[in-house]
């Protein structure tokens, strides 16, 4: 078993290496925060918030944590990539890759406590799955203001502002009158 837990920490550990390809696509950034950066944000965010907001945030960090350990295999690709390759291709890819993770690397039971965990991410219906995928948008625009604020060209970050701010949306009003914050910070 102790073989395989360490195959398992080395594969979060690529994630350290995994650079966000949206920053590197769409901005031009140089030395982008990684896969790793991202994801621990994200599950700090969902920590805190997840408290604050009286939720299961032990639940919601273990989702933020795990929500993009496929990528240590099949890497980071921004949503304009994912759609080029087609969305379905995309999640079946990222499906298989978190679930070889899981199932290779821990017992049944904890393989599909996890495996559940993320399930649940994707699939996007519950109040604790909703509220993830707003802390990861979140997460996205806290980072773009921080690259903004480094003189990176504002005109480039209109897409992520809209993203946030358009179908896939943040709406919980805490985390939008922090985005607000955010953006009043930039002008």
């Amino acid at each position: 078993m102790n073989v395989e837990l360490v195959e398992l920490f080395k594969l979060a550990g690529k994630l350290k290496k995994v650079e966000r390809t949206g920053w590197v696509t769409r901005v031009q950034i140089e030395n982008p925060e990684s896969v790793a950066e991202h994801s621990f944000r994200a599950a700090f965010i969902g920590m805190i918030m997840g408290e604050r907001k009286g939720l299961d945030s032990n639940r919601l960090m273990k989702m933020l944590l795990i929500h993009d350990l496929g990528e240590s295999i099949i890497g980071d690709f921004d949503l304009y990539a994912k759609k080029k390759l087609g969305m379905d291709y995309w999640n079946q890819k990222e499906k298989k890759a978190i679930h070889d993770i899981l199932f290779e690397n821990l017992s049944q039971e904890a393989a599909q406590e996890y495996y559940d965990l993320w399930m649940e991410f994707d699939a996007k219906e519950t109040e604790l799955a909703k509220f993830a995928r707003q802390i990861d948008k979140f997460e996205l625009i806290l980072q773009a203001a921080a690259y903004e604020r480094e003189g990176y060209p504002k005109e480039k970050f209109k897409v992520f502002w809209e993203h946030a701010e358009g179908a896939l949306a943040v709406t919980d009003p805490d985390l939008k009158e922090m985005l607000d914050i955010a953006r009043k910070e930039l002008t």
